[in-house]
């Protein structure tokens, strides 16, 4: 008897601890949101939810009202006993407008949002899982903000205000991604990120040099990886997420998985992702009256070289649609550990890989030789692309003395890049190989002083080691040879920077906030050619180059939130670029119809920029948000390519081809100038509406002439329904025109690749949807270009995907 009143009594304790305990969730996804909010109305009890949505509300009376409140959701409010009687769960439904939301990338401190007078997107975890992108090029594509060029399915190159490749700056962790040899041309490395282990990504709009230095031009994208989660309590948390996807457009069939085992002071997480894509179908609507430059249908992949009996053939395409040599095969490989000793520390040791097969640079394979009318390459293709990458993280909190908050990261980085070509008809098949060793360490200081005012202070010191070696190899006899000139100097590179920065927000009051920043940068470039090099190409400058260039940039803001859900913020802020290796050093074969050679410019000044911002945003009836913001862009001594004199000739025989001369050179000045807006509605709690608009215009004072790299007017509306289980937004992407008078003569904006016309507009239909079968098991179906009409996006030497059918299956245990 004795026996059996202990049991109920057990019972009765475990009922009345699990009728405390609840959780939160994600209405449409059920998967738990930590750190969600709990308080009474008079905010005199707080609690907080854990890694895995629990919260004990035990110390609430049933008489409260309890408030759960998260940033990225809607607020509700509920009685204990609703609680209760909903089984102890809350379910929370995502919130379009975002006002309490921190971010890191300004400063590289958590911050709020609304304090910085920057313009900072904010791409979420849920975000990425529910856009389901297939690399991260098109998970910053699909935001309507950033506009991206692909010369070939393995490519993305992202713009932000008119400024790509080497002058936006990409992050990943804390660590600088770029390096010496990142062109200004077109970039395809943000393809080695792997968007399935995204925590979130931060994109910071207008220069970022106070805080990043050189490059941040345009702006910065920060992609913040997940960090492993420690467990909450005394026993293991153990999460296993894993995904398989499917997609029509270029057959499409990728995977991956992810394992976070947390402990209370030690965790671990390990993440794998594999695609194969095969080639890409573009639409099949298309207007009749577009032809490109060699007199064919625009677009069309009408032929493809082929080597049948030891000979190369050009190959008639039985369907256009279907563009030939476009597919790759990447991996994703992330291992971190995370040790926790206690409240005032932790660390982190980050491990990433990412690796691909050979990426056919589609553009060039359908270049037309317009002597003899056949396909210019029988071969063109990246070798397999390696971005390996190994950092130390250690942060540190005290209560007094230099700072508060310190953040150390120590990092090294491998990159391959190597380019294989060969002629249509020419069995010498042309090999040029770059690596880049890359050495950083960034320390980062954060101070309050008497609550009004933050400092921020750091250094930073990088070091680049760049190899690159060309030769020529028979694919008959398989004789090597090294007659051919390397892409950058062949006896090696360095590139040195080493800087330091203090910034300073200052809240004058509760409407006010004055925020001013300063930096020094120092970098140190030295090349060398072999006198192989230099007989090959005779220079006619010394073979060794030196630069030592020094910057100082400044930043001023004003924040103004006079009330009634106004703001207002001004920023002025001022970036350069110092020429790396591949602005100064590089020798870039001819492309397309016109025939142009880039050849090395030592004489290459530094580029700087001073730009302006105004940002209007008001939010009414805490339902609606509309914002404005304006840029202007002074450009001095901007790096531009344009005709040169080699030896003092405007053309030169390279390859076998007479070929018009062009180097990066500075121009006295240029501008950008242009406006983004975007309109968030919360209609319902269900539905939602947003959309964005971005507008840019440049060009070069000098002679009047356009800037490259600058997007026609782009934007995206979607509308977006959320209820239990479920969600799906149909959204609309759109692109204005862009004439042939409006294109780039620096070969940079691809005119070969446009119509007769130049870039047609266009607009794509589009509707994604998500459904949670139970709490471990989900699956995603998507519908791309549901006109399946034919386009492509500026500057680019691929066509879209037409009509594709995405179909994922998501697993969390």
């Amino acid at each position: 008897m004795k026996n059996i009143f202990i049991i109920i009594a057990f019972c009765f304790v475990y009922q009345f601890a699990s009728s405390q305990t609840i959780r939160v969730l994600d209405k449409s996804d059920l998967q738990p949101i930590s750190d969600a909010g709990l308080s009474d109305i008079a905010k005199t009890k707080v609690q907080k939810t854990n890694n895995i949505g629990r919260a004990d509300i035990s110390q609430f009376n049933d008489a409260d009202t309890i408030v759960v409140s998260h940033v990225s959701y809607q607020t509700v409010k509920l009685t204990k006993k609703q609680i209760v009687d909903a089984s102890n769960k809350i379910f929370l439904v995502d919130n379009v407008i975002k006002l309490g939301e921190v971010v890191l990338s300004a400063n590289k401190v958590e911050e709020l949002k609304s304090d910085l007078p920057n313009k900072i997107d904010v791409i979420s975890a849920k975000q990425i899982a529910f856009t389901n992108p297939q690399t991260s090029g098109d998970l910053l594509q699909q935001t309507g903000n950033v506009f991206v060029q692909q010369s070939q399915m393995g490519g993305s190159s992202p713009v932000i205000r008119g400024f790509e490749a080497n002058k936006v700056l990409l992050f990943i962790d804390g660590v600088r991604m770029n390096n010496a040899i990142y062109r200004s041309g077109h970039l395809q490395n943000v393809i080695t990120v792997d968007p399935s282990i995204l925590e979130k990504v931060e994109i910071l709009y207008g220069p970022g040099s106070v805080i990043y230095g050189s490059d941040a031009l345009g702006g910065v994208m920060h992609f913040f990886t997940k960090n492993p989660q420690l467990s909450t309590d005394d026993k293991t948390y153990i999460k296993t997420n894993v995904y398989t996807r499917f997609s029509t457009a270029n057959q499409e069939k990728s995977g991956g998985f992810n394992i976070n085992i947390g402990g209370k002071k030690i965790g671990s997480l390990t993440s794998f992702s594999y695609k194969d894509l095969g080639n890409l179908r573009s639409g099949h609507i298309y207007n009749p009256f577009y032809t490109n430059v060699y007199g064919n249908t625009w677009g069309k992949c009408l032929y493809y070289a082929e080597r049948i009996n030891g000979k190369d053939s050009m190959v008639v395409n039985p369907n256009p649609d279907i563009q030939k040599n476009t597919g790759y095969k990447q991996y994703d490989v992330l291992q971190k550990f995370m040790l926790k000793p206690n409240e005032k520390s932790f660390y982190v040791l980050n491990i990433q890989m990412s690796n691909s097969s050979d990426i056919p640079r589609y553009d060039r394979l359908t270049d037309i030789d317009i002597k003899t009318g056949k396909l210019a390459y029988a071969e063109w293709y990246y070798g397999p692309q390696t971005r390996i990458l190994g950092s130390l993280q250690a942060n540190f909190k005290r209560d007094k003395g230099l700072y508060d908050n310190m953040s150390i990261i120590g990092a090294y980085q491998n990159i391959s890049e190597d380019r294989i070509q060969r002629k249509f008809n020419v069995v010498s098949k042309e090999f040029r190989e770059e690596t880049v060793d890359v050495y950083s360490l960034n320390i980062d200081f954060k101070k309050e002083i008497k609550e009004k005012h933050e400092l921020r202070y750091g250094a930073e010191v990088l070091y680049d080691e760049v190899g690159s070696v060309a030769y020529a190899k028979n694919i008959v006899t398989d004789v090597k040879s090294i007659t051919i000139s390397s892409r950058y100097p062949d006896n090696g590179s360095t590139y040195q920077t080493t800087a330091a920065y203090l910034t300073h927000n200052w809240e004058i009051g509760k409407q006010i906030i004055f925020t001013q920043g300063l930096r020094y940068s120092n970098i140190v470039l030295n090349a060398e050619y072999t006198d192989t090099m230099m007989s090959i190409m005779k220079f006619p400058f010394n073979k060794k180059i030196k630069q030592d260039n020094s910057a100082i940039n400044g930043s001023v803001g004003l924040v103004y939130q006079p009330g009634k859900d106004w703001r207002f913020a001004y920023n002025f802020s001022s970036g350069f670029i110092a020429p790396n290796v591949d602005d100064l050093t590089k020798v870039n074969d001819s492309k397309g119809k016109s025939q142009l050679l880039i050849v090395p410019n030592p004489d290459l000044k530094p580029a700087y920029a001073y730009n302006q911002d105004l940002t209007i945003a008001k939010v009414f009836n805490k339902t609606v948000q509309f914002e404005i913001t304006g840029f202007y862009t002074i450009i001095k001594d901007a790096i531009v390519a344009r005709p040169f004199l080699f030896d003092g000739q405007d053309s030169i025989i390279y390859d076998g081809k007479l070929c018009q001369v062009q180097a990066n050179t500075n121009a006295r000045e240029a501008l950008i100038y242009g406006f983004q807006t975007s309109l968030l509605a919360q209609i319902t709690t269900q539905f939602s509406i947003l959309s964005n608009l971005t507008y840019t215009y440049g060009e070069v004072e000098e002679d009047k002439s356009h800037l490259d790299h600058i997007p026609p007017i782009y934007g995206m509306t979607s509308f977006k329904l959320e209820i239990k289980k479920f969600k799906s937004e149909f959204y609309l992407r759109y692109n204005g025109a862009k004439v042939l008078g409006e294109y780039s003569s620096s070969g940079e904006d691809n005119l070969q690749y446009a119509t007769t016309y130049g870039c047609p507009r266009w607009y794509t239909f589009n509707l994604r949807t998500s459904y949670q079968i139970n709490k471990f098991i989900g699956l995603q179906v998507g519908l791309e270009n549901i006109l399946d009409d034919h386009y492509r996006v500026f500057a680019s030497g691929i066509s879209a995907p037409g009509r594709n059918l995405i179909i994922t299956l998501r697993g969390t245990i």
